[in-house]
């Protein structure tokens, strides 16, 4: 979060919802019900830890080493995302 702050010039907070606050979150956003279910399952198993093995998936998926979070934080800001 604190790389991303910086990239991004304002203080940035983390603010965790619930289950039922994320899907209503993005239901709200008119994402469709199985959308929501299912990015909502894939975030508790995030947060139960079952991703927080490292892995080689970027390598085997995309051919290339994972980058570092940093460099692409700086390019950001200047795409206007963030805006």
């Amino acid at each position: 979060m604190e790389t991303i702050a910086r990239a991004a010039g304002r203080p940035v907070r983390y603010e965790e919802l619930t289950s039922q606050a994320y899907r209503a979150e993005l239901l709200a956003q008119g994402r469709p019900e199985a959308a929501a279910d299912s990015l909502g399952a894939m975030f508790a198993l995030h947060r139960a830890g079952h991703s927080a093995e490292v892995t080689d998936g970027v390598r085997r998926v995309l051919g290339r080493e994972a980058a570092d979070l940093e460099p692409w934080a700086r390019r950001i800001p200047a795409t206007g995302v963030w805006a």
